[in-house]
């Protein structure tokens, strides 16, 4: 088996680099709709004299959608390949994205698109495009994940300055409609003509024999290490989409004006693609626990420095870099630790479910911040946060275990459904 993998290993960036283009654009795209909203907090506010709370409650709604949705979603790339899903999803989520600018002053109105937004974004989630790339890379497959997952990190270093561009010409309103078009005009065409994975390649889907059933997908999820997994990126992710989900009014309420803030929140997308390229080198070559361990820490320093100087410029770019090299390592490790740990057999299912935890975060935390804020005025609390939700994160990384030894029957499945799996470690 290793030498398999190591024999392929040379050849799989030549044979396989069709797919990163469509993959990094769809895990651009599947980020516009958070890093867009803290630039558009304000202009909100302005006109509908709507809390923060209320505003933020939209991604809250895509949480409640992605816990139950996203696992689902895991199952049908499982079934029938992550192609045609992405396809129907870039179409949707541009579509749903844009009629965010219909919003009325009524806030049920805004709750009631974010939901329509929300079920659209369960087909472009990130478990479509690393389900593809872990079918066709083994050896060089945590670079190859680095790659496509730095999209994150171009969308937070992009949009919230491309969006605050468009706001300021056009209104949120306009910012919303050109966003839609700009991302469906960059993003389908290439998920449409390189976007396939090895068995849409191969033209054939799984036989009966070869998909898991019902009573295996749910040992897998009851699994101690993938609760462990499952929990520690529960909390990582509480307490960092917390702070960049917020950046801008963050960094506003230090005392930074609101484009300076835009351009300083960028930097956390910087960050985040050096932390994904640089974690991406790591985890081919070292255990993926200790990656992740050492990824989750980082957002503890970068709120120390917010708070003990709130007014420097300096220290919260610092700290912005920090926040985005722990979000760029952390997801990576977590979707490597994820095919090592459990294969590539119910990868879409697992991942699935821990996206759809990643999604439940992702609105829970802005909302809690936002309802701290309206209370206190200040997001305090939420920084002095990241220090014990940070350790507990590492904790719980780095009790998943070492990699397990997968048997001969396990290893003969999974080559029938995907040749390029890792070898046992």
């Amino acid at each position: 088996m290793a030498g398999a993998a190591g024999t392929q290993g040379p050849s799989e960036w030549r044979e396989h680099w069709q797919v990163l283009p469509p993959s990094l654009a769809g895990v651009m795209l599947c980020a516009v709709h958070g890093y867009s909203l803290g630039v558009m907090v304000a202009p909100l506010e302005r006109e509908f004299g709507w809390s923060r709370a209320a505003i933020t409650g939209g991604p809250f709604i895509i949480a409640l959608i992605g816990l139950w949705a996203a696992p689902l979603t895991g199952y049908a790339i499982d079934r029938f390949g992550p192609r045609r899903i992405g396809l129907a999803g870039v179409a949707l989520f541009c579509g749903a994205l844009a009629l965010l600018s219909t919003a009325t002053a009524n806030v049920i109105s805004w709750w009631l698109l974010w939901a329509l937004l929300g079920f659209a974004s369960m087909f472009i989630l990130p478990t479509v495009w690393t389900a593809a790339i872990n079918s066709r890379f083994a050896r060089h497959r945590g670079m190859a994940l680095a790659a496509a997952l730095c999209g994150t990190g171009i969308t937070a270093a992009v949009i919230p300055m491309l969006t605050d561009w468009l706001v300021t010409r056009q209104g949120w309103r306009g910012a919303y409609l050109s966003l839609g078009g700009i991302c469906f005009v960059v993003v389908f065409p290439l998920v449409l003509l390189l976007f396939r994975g090895k068995r849409e390649l191969r033209g054939a889907a799984p036989t009966a024999a070869h998909r898991p059933s019902r009573a295996e997908l749910r040992a897998a999820l009851a699994e101690p290490r993938f609760v462990r997994l499952g929990a520690a990126v529960t909390v990582f992710s509480l307490a960092l989409c917390a702070v960049t989900t917020n950046a801008v009014p963050v960094l506003t309420g230090r005392g930074f004006g609101h484009a300076e803030a835009a351009q300083i929140a960028g930097l956390i997308g910087i960050g985040s693609i050096c932390g994904r390229l640089g974690g991406g080198y790591l985890l081919d070559r070292m255990d993926a626990r200790k990656v992740a361990a050492g990824s989750v820490v980082a957002p503890i320093i970068a709120a120390l420095l917010l708070l003990a100087v709130p007014h420097s410029a300096g220290a919260a770019r610092v700290g912005c870099l920090l926040i985005g090299l722990s979000a760029g390592a952390e997801y990576d490790a977590t979707a490597y630790l994820a095919a090592r740990h459990f294969g590539m057999r119910n990868f879409g299912t697992l991942f699935g479910a821990i996206s759809g935890l990643v999604l439940f975060t992702n609105g829970v935390a802005p909302l809690v911040a936002n309802a701290i804020y309206d209370v206190t005025h200040s997001y305090d609390i939420v920084l002095w946060a990241q220090l014990p939700l940070g350790i507990l994160s590492a904790v719980l990384f780095l009790a998943l275990g070492p990699y397990p030894q997968f048997s001969e029957e396990a290893h003969r499945v999974a080559l029938a459904e995907a040749p390029t799996t890792p070898a046992p470690a």
